[in-house]
């Protein structure tokens, strides 16, 4: 699966703004796993409809 222009647009703004650190693809699910230097949101899946998802709740951590 193609990463979609939605998602493209999130990383190059969240790029622009400093707030991510790293961010790799996985071309089966169509989800990019994105690491910000947030303590509040250190990991997230960005969705193929451009949604931010947490892996873990800050609660859990």
């Amino acid at each position: 699966m193609e990463p979609s222009e939605l998602q493209y647009l999130i990383l190059n703004a969240l790029d622009t703004l400093e707030l991510l650190s790293n961010a790799v693809y996985d071309e089966e699910t169509g989800i990019w796993v994105i690491e910000t230097p947030s303590s509040v949101l250190p990991y997230a899946r960005l969705l193929q409809n451009g949604d931010i998802v947490p892996m873990r709740w800050r609660s859990e951590l």
